[in-house]
């Protein structure tokens, strides 16, 4: 737990690293991580980059995030990095809704889809659409995550009746991989990482959000 505690640091507040790095953020309350972003150390100053869910950031940081640096994207290619979360920025209009099916961002910013249904992800698949356009493939093995990851019974039927879309185009591409798992999986370098991996580690991620919520109050 000790090293665990090392590892996940506040950002604004705790982030004394030397050198440049890109890491997965998390915005915490009381019971959970309900939000998944970027944060980047690049020249001596940190920036942010997340999609809110009605528009994407990349600016100097300003939320309070709790970090882990991926080691998948090493100091040399954080100037690259950048130019490519500045090109997904101008061209980039998601439209929030739980669906990843392995889609990126290429580096002029385009969305790449296999799948007809538009750009529709959370902050969460707002992040991997960015690491797999880097990369160059999958970040997460996101097949390990069916349909029942969403836990909203009827979500599907409601958001295609609502923006009246064919639910049999979206069903395949319908889940929810979470900020907090998404944090963990930086805990991994060998792509694309599995679900399975990220449930081995994430009892030790939560007990550490745990502990300092109670040292906070």
């Amino acid at each position: 737990m000790a090293k665990l505690m090392f590892e996940i640091v506040r950002s604004l507040f705790e982030s004394d690293r030397e050198s440049d790095f890109v890491g997965i953020g998390n915005l915490t309350d009381e019971k959970d991580s309900y939000h998944a972003g970027f944060v980047i150390r690049y020249q001596k100053k940190l920036y942010e980059f997340h999609y809110s869910g009605t528009e994407i950031e990349f600016i100097p940081l300003e939320n309070d995030y709790y970090h882990k640096i991926t080691d998948t994207i090493i100091p040399e290619e954080i100037p690259a990095f950048i130019a490519q979360c500045q090109n997904i920025k101008k061209k980039a209009n998601p439209k929030y809704g739980y669906f990843y099916s392995g889609e990126s961002y290429d580096s002029d910013g385009n969305h790449l889809n296999s799948i007809d249904r538009g750009e529709r992800m959370t902050c969460v698949g707002f992040c991997l659409n960015v690491l797999k356009g880097f990369l160059e493939e999958d970040y997460l093995e996101y097949s390990d995550w069916t349909s029942e990851s969403h836990k909203k019974e009827g979500y599907l039927a409601w958001y295609c009746d609502k923006y009246k879309l064919d639910s049999k185009k979206l069903q395949s591409s319908h889940r929810r991989i979470t900020p907090r798992e998404c944090l963990t999986s930086c805990f991994y370098n060998r792509l694309p990482i599995r679900k399975s991996d990220i449930d081995k580690k994430i009892n030790d991620v939560n007990e550490h959000f745990i502990a300092r919520m109670r040292t906070q109050n």
